[in-house]
């Protein structure tokens, strides 16, 4: 992996903002914490489960890491399944384990192996479920190549018409006389409980090295977004549609569409990705962008097919790792990291199923950390309306935190 950008320890802070249509300050209420899990998790993923929120996460313990799931009951988290474990595990920062669940009892999650071939050669390990993530099948891999190589931020998307898989491959890495100039490339294949893994499809033939992806469920098929490279060095975000065909292969239903565009060039990769959230036909994108030599964050709204660019929506210096989700009502959610001077926060903004922002001003949820240990912070819709939240600060060891924002009424 290659960051660029610094880190800063976290400080707390609180804010205030003006809702819309109301005249005076509103002082910003705090989240409402659960610190269930145990000191020593990292790496959240939430997602929604079979009966409310799911939450995975890693938890080291000596040489040996396990991946672990959760549910919540809307007050706390369920007991922990271990869904493997091992002392063979790539632990990273920005490409994290993730965790899917079909309408029925499937389940599907994914993570990292070293592979003792390469100095940063790994492969994509996953398993399944048939009893809603109770128990879990042997791994498999979706990609079918024997390059040392990196195989990695991969993006589960499951759906009636099936599961697909899309991940970041690096084996045209594996040989390449000049590894700088070496294409990473976006592919994606279909899995079914009979047959397993199809053959792969490749999305893109060159996208960024380590910009995680992001996915979300559209009428009939997905929308996948990952951060493009074009010859010239142009890191903007591009979106494809995805679908299952009738021969349960995946196809890409659209030509790649730029997100912004930000124009942005540059020669290395940032560690940034976009997030997705999508509810009737209305699809938010929310992301980081250095174009300009600006740190920001920006949106943009897709209906029908295509994109309408938005204002940027950072209050401070932009440090980005971006997530975004739809409630139970259509309200929009996005959240990411920002930092002033030696403060680094959380902070956020949601959106009316129009699309209309709820604040004049994205509102400072919590302290945070923007060092590589604090990762990046995960959501997902509550039914009744707002979204849970996890995230993980450190210290003596890493912690991951979980909120409910905005918190109930009093």
């Amino acid at each position: 992996m290659r960051p660029i950008w610094t880190a800063f320890l976290s400080v707390a802070l609180s804010g205030c903002l003006t809702p819309k249509g109301e005249s005076g300050p509103l002082e910003a209420r705090p989240l409402i914490a659960d610190c269930g899990l145990p000191v020593g998790t990292a790496l959240p993923d939430l997602t929604a489960g079979p009966e409310g929120p799911a939450l995975l996460f890693v938890q080291e313990k000596g040489d040996t890491v396990n991946l672990r799931w959760a549910s919540w009951d809307g007050e706390r988290w369920s007991d922990t399944v271990t869904i493997a474990k091992g002392t063979d595990f790539l632990v990273n920062w920005a490409d994290r384990p993730a965790l899917a669940f079909g309408d029925g009892d499937d389940a599907h999650a994914h993570w990292l192996q070293v592979d003792p071939r390469g100095d940063f050669a790994y492969s994509i390990q996953t398993t399944h479920s048939e009893d809603g993530g109770t128990t879990w099948s042997a791994p498999d891999v979706p990609h079918r190549d024997t390059a040392v190589a990196e195989h990695g931020f991969g993006q589960w998307m499951v759906g009636q018409e099936g599961t697909l898989f899309a991940w970041l491959d690096g084996r045209c890495f594996d040989g390449h006389p000049e590894p700088a100039k070496a294409p990473m490339e976006v592919r994606t294949a279909a899995w079914t409980p009979a047959l397993g893994w199809s053959e792969e499809v490749v999305i893109d033939s060159s996208a960024c090295t380590c910009c995680p992806m992001s996915s979300t469920a559209l009428n009939g098929g997905h929308m996948l977004a990952y951060r493009d490279r074009s010859a010239e060095e142009i890191r903007d975000f591009s979106a494809v549609s995805l679908r299952i065909d009738t021969l349960g292969m995946p196809q890409v239903t659209n030509t790649p569409q730029t997100l912004g565009p930000d124009g942005w060039y540059m020669p290395g990769c940032p560690v940034n990705g976009a997030a997705l959230a999508s509810a009737g036909d209305r699809t938010l994108a929310v992301w980081f962008t250095a174009a300009g030599d600006s740190a920001r964050i920006r949106s943009a709204w897709h209906s029908e097919v295509s994109w309408k660019s938005s204002n940027d929506l950072q209050r401070y210096e932009a440090v980005g790792r971006a997530a975004a989700a739809v409630d139970g009502r259509g309200h929009y959610y996005a959240a990411w990291l920002e930092r002033q001077e030696n403060v680094s926060v959380l902070v956020g903004q949601s959106w009316d199923p129009q699309g209309s922002p709820q604040f004049d001003a994205p509102l400072v949820l919590t302290a945070a950390d923007a060092e590589r240990a604090g990762g990046f912070p995960t959501m997902t819709g509550l039914d009744h309306g707002g979204v849970l939240l996890a995230w993980t600060t450190t210290g003596k060891e890493a912690h991951v935190r979980t909120a409910v924002w905005p918190p109930s009424p009093e």
